[in-house]
Order: structure tokens, then sequence, then C-alpha cells
């Protein structure tokens, strides 16, 4: 299953793949691969707008 186009996952809030569900696994993914790229640089950055899935999907990664 794709979920990154050209303009990264896209999509409306709440119906996948825009849901905290799909979030957090994303989020683990890329902690996975940072924990594992042998680097120590170990921070993000969260951006967002103010529309409330914003919140929702902050709110599943931290």
């Amino acid at each position: 299953m794709k979920l990154f186009g050209t303009d990264g996952i896209r999509g409306r809030a709440n119906e996948f793949p825009i849901t905290a569900e799909v979030a957090l696994r994303v989020g683990k993914a890329v902690a996975r691969v940072m924990r594992t790229s042998g680097t120590n640089r170990n921070r993000v950055l969260v951006g967002k707008d103010t529309r409330i899935s914003g919140y929702m999907l902050e709110t599943a990664l931290t």
C-alpha cells in the first residue's frame, strides 16, 4: 500500500490514511529508522497548521 505521494500523505481527517493510528505507525517507523541510522541526531519537528485535525495528529505523535 502506498501512503506517500509527491506531497506527502494526503486525505481527509479521520479517514484513512489521515488517522491517529496511521500517524502513530508512521511516527514509530521514523523512530525505528532514526535509531538504526547510526547518527546521534534524534530530534524531530512536528509542524502543523491550526486545523483541528492537526492537534489530533500532533497528539498521536507526542
